[in-house]
């Protein structure tokens, strides 16, 4: 790895650090929140591929885990929120491919119809696999494993709803926000060699 991808990756991961301190509480899950750290994590994806995305999302769990910690609770929410930014990277990475076999090189999708191809990708993927996830691993095994106590069936049940609306929500305002910054991002440093380039 070269010292200017080192460089990358350094920096967008102090960036999603950083917006870790931004939060805002959801109504539907107790102790859960929308946050925007996952923004840059998602743009440098979008800009230099899976690889630098996903090292700036685990050098951003490592900050988490260090900067932010929440008790032994945290050693289970951090690394499930990775997975959930993971899931949702793969949606993103087949969006990308399907936009690349659905456009003809004579007729580019516009920028609208990419973004609700990524977003739309993201969400569903997002949404089909961390609910089960959230109510299988997360409330079922782990957190009773952290916590010493099991938690009722019937609370588990009762917050599957509100596993699906956040992890459906959270590609709703991430995605659009991260492509729009990609974009403008890629404009500006006039990067030819770009994931969404190649889309």
């Amino acid at each position: 790895m070269n010292t200017r991808s080192i460089a990358l990756i350094a920096t967008f991961a102090a960036i999603a650090i950083a917006l870790n301190t931004v939060r805002i509480p959801t109504i539907y899950w107790p102790g859960f929140s929308y946050h925007f750290n996952e923004i840059p994590i998602v743009v440098a994806f979008l800009l230099f591929g899976p690889r630098i995305g996903v090292l700036v999302g685990v050098l951003h769990l490592a900050g988490q885990e260090a900067l932010f910690p929440v008790g032994p609770v945290g050693i289970v929410v951090y690394p499930m929120g990775f997975m959930a930014l993971l899931v949702m990277l793969f949606g993103v990475y087949l969006a990308i491919r399907f936009i690349i076999y659905k456009a003809a090189p004579e007729r580019p999708l516009n920028e609208k119809k990419r973004t609700i191809y990524l977003t739309a990708f993201a969400a569903v993927c997002r949404g089909a696999v961390m609910p089960l996830i959230a109510y299988g691993i997360l409330y079922r095994f782990l957190l009773p494993l952290v916590l010493g106590t099991p938690i009722p069936e019937a609370y588990i049940a009762a917050l599957v709803p509100s596993f699906v609306l956040y992890n459906v929500t959270v590609p709703l305002y991430t995605i659009p926000i991260s492509y729009l910054i990609a974009r403008k991002v890629s404009n500006y440093l006039k990067l030819e060699t770009n994931f969404i380039v190649q889309a």
